[in-house]
This record gives C-alpha cells, sequence and structure tokens, in this order.
C-alpha cells in the first residue's frame, strides 16, 4: 500500500520546476516525441491549478495561461489527427509534472483559496504561485524544444549519410517526419516565448498623464489581441465554416501590418536599428501577404449559407477598434509622430511582436483543419477548377495518381452545387498555410533582436545540434525578486 503524499503545495510546485529542469538537463533527441505526446496533460493540470487560485495581481496576464492552454490543446488535436509525432509513449518527467500540479489544485480547492502571503505561509506555498507555475512551464517548453532540435538534426543526418550510402527509401527517415518536428519546435518556441513574457511583464506606468494614456492605450491592443488569440482557437477548434478562416486570415493579415507600422515608427523614433529594420520589414510584408493570400483562396469556398461565428466577429471588431484608435487617423496609418504621443512604442512593438508569435501556432492550426476537417465543401467550379490547376502541379512533380481523374460531374458544374474538398483542392490550402507559416517564422526570426533585454536573451538556446545543451543554454532567467521556495524532498 503506497504511503500517503504529504507534501504541501509549495514542495510539489518545488518539485515541479526541479523535475522541468531537469527536462532540459536531459533533452535527449530520442524522447523528443514522448515530451510532445505529454504537452497536453501537462498544460491541462496547469491550468485548472491556475482556476483554482484568485487572478493575477497584474490582470494585463490574467489571459496567459488561457492562451497557453488553447496552444496545448491545438497541439493535442493535431496528434491525436495522426499528424507527427502520433500515439506513443509518453515522457515520465512531464507527466509527473503534471501529476503534481494536479495534487497542488486538490490541495487548494481542499484547503480553501490561498488569499494572501498568510495563508500562503501556513500553507508552505510561495507567495506568487502563478510565476511558479508559468516558470515550470517555461522551462519545460524550452527542454521540449531543445529536444526536438536534437530530434531534427539526428534524423538530417541519418537522411543525410542513407542518401550518400544509397540506402533504400524505407531504410532512411522521411523528409515529411523532419518538416513536422521543424513544424513542433517553432509552436513550443512560441509557447515559451508567451510564458516567458508574462514572467518578465512590463513595469507599471509612469504616474505621468501622457504615459498613462499611453500604457491603457497599449493595454486595450494587447487585451483585445489576446481575447482575439483565444477566440481563433475556439473556433477553429469547433466546427468553422469556410467564412471563419477568411476572417481570421484577414484579420492576421491586419495584425501583421500594424505590426510593421508600428514598428517602422519605433525605428524612427530610434528605438530600433536601421539593419534590423531592413530584415524585419521586408519579412512582416512577407507574412501579411501571405495571410491575404490564404484568406482570397479561403472567400473561394464561401457560399450564400456560409456564417462567421459570431463570437470571432466580435473579437476581431474590438481588435480592429483598438488598432484603429491607435494607429490610424482619417487618412489611413498614423505617422511615427502622431504613434508616439498615442501608445508607448517599445512596449507596443513588443506586444504586437508576442501576437505575431502566436500567429503562428494560429497558421498550424488552420493547415490542419485544411487537412484534415471532413465537412469542409465549396461551389463545384472553384472546387473542379482549383483541383485540376494543383493536379497539373503535382503531375508536373512526378505524382501519377491525378492522371486522368475527375473532379466534378457536369451536373455539379451546371448547378454549381458544394461538394466535398478535393485531397488536391486540400493540397493548395495546405500549401498556402505553408507559405504564412514559414514567412511568420522569417518575421519572428527577424524581430528576435528587436528586445535586447533579458527576456530576448533569457530564450537563447542552442537548438541546432542534439547537443544543444551547453552551458548558456542551461541558464533560465527567474523574474525578478522571486520569493523563496518551500523545501524539496
Amino acid at each position: 500500500m503506497p504511503a500517503p503524499d504529504r507534501r504541501t503545495v509549495g514542495e510539489l510546485l518545488a518539485e515541479s520546476d526541479a523535475l522541468a529542469r531537469e527536462t532540459l538537463l536531459d533533452a535527449r533527441p530520442e524522447i523528443a516525441p514522448a515530451m510532445v505526446r505529454s504537452w497536453t496533460q501537462l498544460v491541462a493540470s496547469a491550468a485548472q491549478l491556475w482556476t483554482a487560485l484568485p487572478p493575477p495581481g497584474d490582470m494585463s496576464k490574467s489571459d496567459t495561461m488561457e492562451r497557453l492552454r488553447l496552444v496545448g490543446e491545438a497541439i493535442a488535436r493535431s496528434v491525436h489527427a495522426g499528424h507527427w509525432p502520433g500515439n506513443g509513449p509518453t515522457d515520465d518527467h512531464l507527466t509527473e509534472i503534471a501529476d503534481n500540479l494536479s495534487r497542488a489544485r486538490h490541495l487548494i480547492e481542499r484547503d480553501g483559496r490561498p488569499s494572501g502571503p498568510a495563508t500562503a505561509d501556513r500553507q508552505g506555498v510561495t507567495p506568487d504561485i502563478h510565476g511558479e507555475v508559468m516558470h515550470t512551464l517555461y522551462v519545460a517548453a524550452h527542454g521540449t524544444a531543445v529536444a526536438l532540435g536534437g530530434y531534427v538534426t539526428e534524423l538530417q543526418h541519418r537522411l543525410e549519410v542513407g542518401t550518400r550510402r544509397r540506402q533504400r527509401m524505407a531504410e532512411r527517415p522521411a523528409t515529411l517526419e523532419i518538416t513536422e518536428a521543424q513544424g513542433m519546435i517553432a509552436r513550443f518556441s512560441g509557447f515559451e516565448r508567451l510564458a516567458a513574457a508574462y514572467m518578465f511583464g512590463q513595469p507599471l506606468p509612469s504616474a505621468d498623464p501622457g504615459q498613462r494614456r499611453a500604457a491603457a492605450a497599449a493595454r486595450r491592443l494587447d487585451t483585445a489581441s489576446a481575447a482575439w488569440e483565444v477566440q481563433a482557437h475556439h473556433t477553429l477548434a469547433g466546427n468553422p465554416d469556410p467564412a471563419d478562416l477568411v476572417r481570421i486570415a484577414r484579420v492576421q493579415a491586419l495584425i501583421t501590418s500594424t505590426t510593421s507600422v508600428i514598428t517602422e515608427a519605433a525605428a524612427t523614433r530610434g528605438h530600433i536599428d536601421d539593419d534590423v529594420m531592413q530584415r524585419l520589414g521586408p519579412a512582416l510584408e512577407a507574412s501579411q501577404v501571405a495571410w491575404s493570400r490564404a484568406a482570397k483562396r479561403w472567400g473561394e469556398l464561401t457560399n450564400r449559407a456560409s456564417r462567421t461565428d459570431p463570437a470571432l466577429v466580435g473579437a476581431a471588431s474590438e481588435l480592429r477598434s483598438a488598432i484603429t484608435a491607435t494607429a490610424s487617423n482619417q487618412g489611413g496609418w498614423a505617422t511615427p509622430d502622431q504613434l508616439a504621443t498615442r501608445v508607448n512604442l517599445p512596449a507596443a512593438v513588443r506586444s504586437l511582436h508576442l501576437s505575431v508569435v502566436a500567429s503562428i501556432d494560429i497558421a498550424y492550426v488552420v493547415r490542419d483543419t485544411a487537412a484534415d476537417h471532413p465537412g469542409l465543401a465549396g461551389p463545384a467550379r472553384i472546387i473542379g477548377m482549383r483541383s485540376q490547376g494543383e493536379a497539373e502541379i503535382a503531375i508536373e512533380q512526378g505524382e501519377t495518381r491525378y492522371e486522368g481523374v475527375t473532379w466534378t460531374t457536369r451536373r455539379d458544374i451546371a448547378a454549381n452545387r458544394l461538394i466535398p474538398l478535393t485531397q488536391p483542392a486540400r493540397r493548395g490550402l495546405i500549401n498556402l498555410a505553408d507559405e504564412v507559416i514559414a514567412t511568420t517564422n522569417r518575421a519572428v526570426a527577424a524581430a528576435a533582436q528587436v528586445d535586447r533585454s533579458n527576456l530576448t536573451r533569457s530564450m537563447r538556446s542552442d537548438r541546432a545540434t542534439n547537443r544543444g545543451r551547453s552551458f548558456e543554454s542551461l541558464q533560465i532567467t527567474r523574474p525578478q525578486n522571486p520569493a523563496p521556495k518551500g523545501p524539496r524532498r
């Protein structure tokens, strides 16, 4: 009979943090798939613990866990749908962390919500439980990304050796697996940055009235962006209509355009180096164009019965209003001088760049929708035209299974009926999503040098080799003035 678990909440959190650090120290390539599979349970346990706590003192941070939970759920849906790494064993470290966080939630729910330092001391809990939970997720995400980097490097090496030795194709790693694992690196890096932004938040606003107004405008934009990301994930997780995909792509294009405008204004005011802006500006423009192209293609699938999710419409409207109040005037975009009086430019740049980071995961969910959603349909004429075009491209590339295939019937064309999306038509949507992912990743990489604070430096890691655990990559920066932890076992 197992001994009863007598650990306090503080001890459970301390052990979880220690286990998260061990995942970084032991970030071996071969365990990367198991770590990805364990992520849903870990994030779900953290989110449930979060709901058992009072809201964070800084209400501007209250949406962070919901954003992270939705990213975790999106990764889980992708895995369960059969995308890499698919079903299989999970990671013991991450599973144990999830169990610890669940145990902490049960203790808090049993003994009552901690409401202040006195309660925290009595329970052996750190005053900043939110920060402890977020730090654990941050380190675990970092460790998973490092393991994934080593996994990709190992596959690439095996593929190179197999090609050189002319091994049979079945004996070599699949290029698709490498691509899928690289995609997971981008998603976990985005998760890591969202968690880091919570821990290394902006300082409280100044008492100066002008700075307070600028801070309020930045908070509205940040809040609207966070609400939009949450609602976009909710809508995509349901039964999205092509009209929903159109709205999501258009709003993402608007976010990217706004990021470009405010970033250029910050560069004009001397907050960003010119050489950084020369790389970042074109990258943001390419991402905006890719989102716009995706919106146009999804728009072809809409019909008279198409309806956009009302909650998505509301979130988009609030975000547009926040952008208009912050960055627009009657003649179009505001000038750099006007923007400088309306908003704290460095803070707005950091917030918008974080939204661009979050958009990577939205793009992956859009890609999964294009690949897997069984209810997607469109007008027969559009489906036939797109299917034939994509099939011809595939045939030119050596694909023979599409030769001589007819995608629609004459009756379908004559009546322009709604018909299910064909595989070639899906392929076109997937390719557009891949373009969005690639261009947005380049924009995020170009933006990495914008903020030279400890936040950026703390997220640097060597993901280029399977030994990506150098001394620098093991230095996980903690929030300033952390409260002492409870004793470890």
